[in-house]
């Protein structure tokens, strides 16, 4: 037997995260799960996101780290039946919000209840390459000066904290999910035998 893990895809808008979290979920055959969630306060950050609500950014990153108390106990939940595979999570809020211009220290003792993840997976991208594959509609932070900046900052907490980074930019769908696959494989099942999928 051997530990179900909890698995985070972060990443700027475009990157390709919630298409190869989706991808490595079914080939875990995991539980996926993505914030900002479908809950009430989930559903009040995307209107947020949106455009269609506003309030000041120390109010969203509380917003963010509220609706992140309920994830985590789902989270926790979950890990007991599965590997759970996230599509942005506490590395978002430092990532954007600390590019808006709010403290860090704020971020991290609003969130300090929030679940470490055991494995972090930075997809990185070109930004003007990110923004074509966004199409026309876009959210607040879908600016091409500002998703730099936040790249930047994913890139640092990344050498901090060990991410694995993959960049997408050139690379096809497949070919990115393939290397995902390959890295994951090696982190959950090391020198055991046993195959995905078995």
């Amino acid at each position: 037997m051997f530990k179900r893990m909890f698995i985070v895809f972060e990443g700027i808008d475009g990157s390709g995260k919630t298409t190869q979290a989706k991808l490595l979920t079914k080939k875990l055959n995991a539980f996926y799960t993505c914030e900002p969630t479908e809950g009430q306060i989930g559903r009040l950050i995307r209107e947020i996101l949106k455009g269609k609500k506003k309030c000041e950014k120390e109010t969203l990153a509380l917003l963010f780290a509220a609706d992140r108390v309920e994830h985590v106990k789902l989270i926790e939940e979950k890990l007991k039946e599965s590997h759970v595979v996230c599509d942005r999570y506490l590395y978002s809020s430092i990532a954007y919000q600390t590019s808006q211009g709010v403290d860090e220290d704020f971020i991290l003792q609003i969130n300090r209840f929030a679940k470490k993840p055991d494995i972090v997976v930075l997809l990185t991208v070109d930004v003007e390459e990110g923004m074509k594959r966004l199409g026309k509609e876009k959210e607040i932070f879908e600016k091409e000066e500002f998703l730099k900046k936040v790249q930047n900052k994913y890139l640092k907490l990344a050498k901090k904290e060990g991410f694995i980074v993959i960049d997408t930019t050139n690379k096809s769908i497949n070919e990115s999910h393939e290397e995902i696959l390959k890295i994951i494989k090696s982190k959950l099942w090391g020198l055991s035998n046993m195959s995905i999928g078995e």
